[in-house]
């Protein structure tokens, strides 16, 4: 079992519809390959750094996955670089999974780490 960071930029010219198609198109691939999606962050329209593929802006999204199999994250990398509507795509393994707060405070919460308790060194 692990878990990964899968962040995908994809143009910033498409309909929400058309978003919404590739999201769903890497969440069933997910899904098909055994695996679990656990969160998908989307992250809003960001200007780059610099102009990669003829783009200056790009849809952040990030997905929070697990796999049993290394075939079935090495799949999903393999979609997103072939797929024209996405421009850039990066992979993280992590040894837990560590979700996003949900309160947007920039603070992580994990599903496998304890709570410290008031007074305890971290």
């Amino acid at each position: 079992m692990a878990f990964y960071e899968c962040v995908l930029l994809i143009k910033s010219n498409l309909s929400d519809e058309e978003i919404a198609s590739v999201l769903g198109k890497f969440q069933n691939l997910v899904v098909s390959r055994e695996g679990t999606v656990h969160h998908v962050q989307k992250m809003g329209k960001r200007r780059l750094s610099y102009e990669l593929k003829k783009e200056r802006r790009a849809e952040y999204v990030v997905f929070f996955v697990e796999f049993q199999k290394s075939e079935g994250i090495a799949e999903f990398d393999r979609q997103a670089r072939l797929d024209e509507r996405i421009i850039k795509t990066m992979v993280v393994r992590k040894n837990k999974l560590v979700l996003p707060s949900s309160e947007g405070t920039g603070e992580e919460k994990s599903e496998h780490a304890r709570p410290v308790r008031e007074g305890e060194a971290v």
